[in-house]
């Protein structure tokens, strides 16, 4: 499980726990885990116009936990 925030457009922020979080082509942010065997699940799905920022909790130099921001265009996914 990881932890993520999603910076949303009205100014508010959710902390959610997922195995991960992908951005589609179209710009769709989607929270995902798997299930007991091993399938991937979809969470929550938030539409681009309403998220302003992802960001994905985990270490940074020096061993310090902090947000590691992710791309605001394009598709990817985070673990």
């Amino acid at each position: 499980m990881a932890v993520f925030k999603l910076q949303l457009v009205g100014g508010d922020e959710k902390i959610l726990h997922a195995g991960r979080a992908v951005r589609t082509e179209s710009g769709r942010i989607l929270l995902e885990d798997t299930d007991d065997f091993g399938r991937w699940q979809l969470l929550q799905t938030y539409e681009p116009s309403d998220v302003s920022a992802v960001l994905r909790r985990g270490p940074a130099e020096g061993g310090i936990y902090t947000w590691d921001p992710q791309p605001p265009t394009g598709r990817w996914w985070v673990y």
